[in-house]
């Protein structure tokens, strides 16, 4: 038995041998031919690739071009954009009693520093906001005479500003910084009339 063990050994190695070996052509001969079918369309991805890097070459050059334009543009020109600076005016002797009203972004004082967008007046030494037109005035702050208003420029949003009370203080954005001058001159001169107006008691309080 060990003998014809010995004898067979000889033949069925081989013979698994030459199977692996068929099984590696077949293999590698269809992978060819699949992907020699695929040849014509590589060729045509290939002609588009070279198109694409062209054209993003291109892209990049006048990218930087418009680039190179606008920071040789002054920077007034940036501090005048405007999405809307149709009333950049107040009057702190308005018959209405209001001041000066319009669109700001509010930063919420929750864990979350949102910003909403609001309808802001000053009115009656408040500063006071609306969601909707026919909503209920939100106070901010209810006298203005206890604040003070600087202009924020450490922050990641443009135009902003800060109304600062003795219990709260309140991040606001305007939508140009002509607005924001605006809306701060505002405030300012509500304080200073505010003071004008009821001196005595002011002081009495």
């Amino acid at each position: 038995q060990i003998n014809v063990l010995q004898a067979k050994k000889k033949f069925e190695i081989l013979d698994a041998m030459l199977s692996f070996m068929h099984a590696q052509y077949t293999f590698f001969q269809q992978g060819y031919s699949l992907l020699h079918e695929l040849d014509p369309y590589m060729k045509k991805l290939a002609t588009e690739l070279d198109q694409l890097v062209i054209d993003s070459a291109v892209e990049k050059r006048e990218m930087e071009h418009k680039h190179a334009l606008i920071q040789q543009r002054s920077l007034p020109f940036f501090q005048d954009f405007s999405y809307d600076d149709s009333k950049v005016e107040f009057n702190v002797d308005a018959p209405n009693g209001v001041v000066m009203e319009g669109y700001l972004f509010k930063r919420a004082s929750n864990a979350f520093k949102t910003w909403n967008r609001r309808w802001f007046s000053i009115q009656n030494s408040q500063l006071v906001y609306q969601k909707k037109l026919k909503d209920v005035l939100t106070v901010v702050v209810e006298d203005l005479r206890l604040c003070t208003v600087k202009p924020c420029e450490d922050i990641e949003r443009r135009f902003c500003f800060e109304v600062v009370s003795p219990t709260k203080s309140c991040m606001l954005q305007a939508d140009s910084e002509k607005l924001r001058q605006a809306w701060i001159q505002a405030v300012q001169a509500s304080i200073a009339s505010a003071y004008r107006e009821s001196p005595d008691s002011y002081y009495i309080e």
